[in-house]
C-alpha cells in the first residue's frame, strides 16, 4: 500500500492555512465539513481542522484535498499545532471545548482538565470586577418582571414580543416562562452599572441564536453579538429537562441584554467561560488586570459609514473602500450600520450592494440544473431570482 496517499503535503505552510481560513470566512462552512469534536481556535473563531487542511492544500498545490487521503484527529491536529496553530476539544457529552496537545509528551499521564465549571474561575471574575470598580453585588436580582406583557408599555415591546413568538414557534413550546421575575444575574456592578453573565456552553443554544438574530440595533450589547451567533452554530447544546428548558433560557438571557433599557444601565457585559483560564489571573497583578479589562470590551468595528446625498435620489449604493471578505456576518452589521445612519425622512426605490457583497453556500435544495441562469430561466423557477 502506498501511505503516501494517506498523508498531508509536507509543503502546506502557516501562510496556506490562514489563507483557507480567509476563504472559510468570506464563504462558510459547507454543512458535511463540519466538526463536531475538534476545532482550530483563530482569533475567537472556532474551524474545522480537516476542511482547512483540504483548502490549504489548494493554496499550497493548486488542489482542494481529498478528505479521504489524510487522516483526521491526531494526524490533522498535530499537523497544525505544528504550524503553531491552536486545536480545542469539544466534548461530546458536554460540547465543552478544551485545549489540547497531539505531541507525542501527551502520551504522558495526562493532567486533570481544566472545566468550565470550575468555581475559581467565576469567583476570580468577581475578584477582578471589585479590584477595577469597587462593589460588585453577586447573583443579583432586578425586580423586573419575566413575562413579556410585563414590557407592554416599553418602546421595545414590539421586538420583545417578536423574539417571544419565534422561541414559542421552534419547537412549539408555548409555555416556557414560569417565574414571575427575571431570574438572578452573575454579576451587577452599581457604578458605573451594567451587568456582566458568565456564560458556560448551556447558553449556547439553536434557541439562544434565534433571539440574537432578531436583536438588529434595538440593544447595544456588551459583548460580541457574531461571536455569540457563532458560538451557538459551533456548541449547539440542548438541555430537554424540562423539555422547553433552550426556550426559557434564551428568554431570559434576552431579557438581561435588554436590562440597560429597562433599567437606564450600560450595556450588558457577557464573558465566555472557556475563552480563558480565569482562575490563572491575579487581582493584585497590574498587567492581569489590565488583560482582564480587555475581555470586558467589545471590539471595535472596522469601517466607518460615510454618507453622501443626492437631492432626488431613486437608487442607493454601498460601496465599499478597500478589501472586503464577503463574510455574510459582517454584511449583515454593514446594513444594520447604514440603516442606522440613514437619513431620516429619506427615501429610494432600491439598495444595491456591490458584486460579492455577500456570499454563501447554495442550498442543498436547489439545483443547479434546475434552474439555469439569469438570461435563460428554467421555467417554473423564476421565484429564485
Amino acid at each position: 500500500m502506498n501511505m503516501g496517499l494517506f498523508m498531508i503535503p509536507r509543503n502546506i505552510n502557516q501562510v496556506h492555512v490562514l489563507k483557507a481560513i480567509e476563504e472559510i470566512d468570506r464563504t462558510g462552512i459547507p454543512k458535511r465539513r463540519n466538526s463536531r469534536r475538534f476545532q482550530l481556535l483563530h482569533k475567537r473563531r472556532y474551524y474545522p481542522p480537516k476542511f482547512v487542511i483540504s483548502l490549504a492544500n489548494k493554496y499550497a498545490n493548486n488542489v482542494e484535498l481529498d478528505s479521504s487521503q489524510f487522516g483526521g484527529g491526531i494526524e490533522t491536529n498535530h499537523f497544525l499545532e505544528k504550524l503553531g496553530f491552536e486545536i480545542v476539544e469539544f466534548s461530546p457529552q458536554t460540547a465543552l471545548p478544551t485545549s489540547v496537545s497531539f505531541h507525542r509528551k501527551s502520551r504522558e499521564k495526562a493532567k486533570p482538565r481544566h472545566s468550565e465549571r470550575c468555581p475559581k474561575c467565576k469567583k476570580t471574575v468577581e475578584m477582578m470586577l471589585r479590584k477595577i470598580y469597587g462593589r460588585v453585588e453577586v447573583n443579583y436580582r432586578f425586580e423586573i418582571g419575566a413575562k413579556l406583557e410585563d414590557h407592554k408599555d416599553t418602546s421595545f415591546y414590539a421586538i420583545l414580543e417578536e423574539i417571544f413568538s419565534e422561541l414559542q414557534n421552534h419547537r412549539n413550546h408555548k409555555d416556557f416562562v414560569k417565574s414571575k421575575k427575571l431570574p438572578h444575574c452573575d454579576f451587577f456592578v452599581p457604578n458605573p452599572g451594567f451587568v456582566l453573565e458568565f456564560d458556560e456552553s448551556q447558553h449556547f443554544t439553536a434557541c439562544r441564536k434565534i433571539s440574537l438574530l432578531k436583536y438588529f440595533k434595538t440593544v447595544k450589547l456588551g459583548f460580541e453579538r457574531e461571536k455569540w451567533i457563532s458560538l451557538c452554530e459551533i456548541i449547539d447544546t440542548r438541555d430537554n429537562d424540562p423539555p422547553y428548558r433552550d426556550e426559557q433560557r434564551a428568554w431570559y438571557d434576552v431579557l438581561r441584554d435588554f436590562l440597560p433599557s429597562l433599567m437606564g444601565l450600560r450595556p450588558t457585559i457577557r464573558l465566555y467561560s472557556r475563552d480563558f483560564r480565569w482562575c490563572s489571573l491575579n487581582p493584585e497583578i497590574s498587567s492581569h488586570v489590565e488583560r482582564f479589562k480587555a475581555f470586558l470590551e467589545v471590539k471595535k468595528q472596522k469601517w466607518k459609514i460615510k454618507l453622501r446625498e443626492d437631492q432626488n435620489p431613486s437608487l442607493g449604493r454601498i460601496i465599499i473602500a478597500g478589501s472586503w471578505s464577503g463574510d455574510i456576518t459582517n454584511a449583515r452589521q454593514i446594513l444594520e450600520d447604514v440603516v442606522e445612519a440613514w437619513p431620516k425622512g429619506k427615501k429610494v426605490n432600491f439598495l444595491l450592494t456591490c458584486g460579492g457583497f455577500v456570499t454563501f453556500n447554495w442550498p442543498d435544495s436547489l439545483s443547479y440544473s434546475n434552474i439555469g441562469d439569469n438570461k435563460f430561466r428554467t421555467k417554473g423557477c423564476e421565484s429564485h431570482y
